[in-house]
């Protein structure tokens, strides 16, 4: 991952150099990250308890992602969508990422319809959503549902 795709923060101070490139790392193997001054290397603000932000995109023109988490605990990078498609045609939305990310990460289904999806694309044609999906650090899984149905996770 280019690490001019990531805009980190920990506590009052953005994140360069070494902990930058170990969050690339993270994101590019889908691991989760402890949030921790060793992991940043160094404590921005004694005896405070920081929280860490990650800013990132998969690539130019793709939605953009947020990962939160309180010092000691997890950046979760192992749940991601790489890639929604509805009507043969790739979802750049920022609020259907933001939704079938939620879902997935609550382990909850996504009802695929045209409001869900972001618009109709080919109206009067019934449509299939493909979804392209990390959940865990296995290899990326695949899942599909047709307009109406309701994209279920494995």
């Amino acid at each position: 991952m280019s690490r001019a795709t990531i805009v980190a923060f920990y506590g009052p101070k953005a994140v360069t150099g070494k902990a930058l490139d170990t969050i690339a790392r993270a994101i590019d193997t889908h691991a989760d990250l402890a949030v921790t001054n060793e992991t940043f290397g160094e404590d921005p603000a004694s005896g405070v308890v920081k929280y860490g932000m990650v800013y990132y995109s998969l690539g130019e023109g793709l939605p953009h992602r947020m990962r939160g988490a309180q010092e000691n605990q997890n950046f979760t990078f192992s749940k991601d969508i790489k890639s929604i498609v509805y009507g043969n045609v790739e979802v750049k939305d920022q609020s259907v990422y933001t939704n079938m990310y939620n879902a997935l990460v609550n382990n909850q289904g996504y009802k695929v319809d045209n409001d869900s999806m972001g618009g109709d694309r080919l109206p009067g044609t019934v449509k299939t959503a493909t979804v392209v999906y990390f959940n865990g650090p296995d290899a990326a899984k695949e899942a599909s549902a047709k307009e109406g149905d309701t994209i279920k996770w494995s």
